[in-house]
């Protein structure tokens, strides 16, 4: 059995997120799975993975996923998943925070582009 200690929050421009466990301690390369919090009003801009496959988990709704043109508002307790090449981008225009449980599958270094 593995208990992984959560990082620090790691703040960003419009969004804010916390590493809940790593490759190594999931046991398989290429994997995290991390907490993410998008604020009141804020927009996270559009972009796209390489590699890596987002597989989002809603744990608070209010928020909502635009993805290849197509809106996604999503309750809480549902799945989103955004394959590679997804260019997909997040809104909270709720007065809560969105908060989403991202695991992220083939996870490759530097693959983040913003569109």
């Amino acid at each position: 059995m593995k208990r992984p200690t959560p990082s620090e929050w790691h703040e960003r421009d419009s969004y804010r997120k916390r590493i809940l466990a790593t490759d190594a301690e999931i046991g398989a390369d290429g994997n995290l799975l991390q907490v993410v919090e998008v604020p009141p009003g804020e927009h996270v801009e559009p972009h796209f993975h390489r590699e890596t496959r987002e597989v989002f988990y809603v744990q608070q709704a209010g928020g909502r996923f635009v993805i290849d043109g197509t809106e996604v508002t999503p309750a809480t307790g549902e799945v989103v998943v955004c394959e590679p090449g997804d260019v997909h981008e997040v809104y909270n225009d709720s007065d809560e925070p969105f908060r989403i449980l991202v695991f992220k599958a083939d996870l490759a270094e530097d693959d983040t582009v913003w569109a």
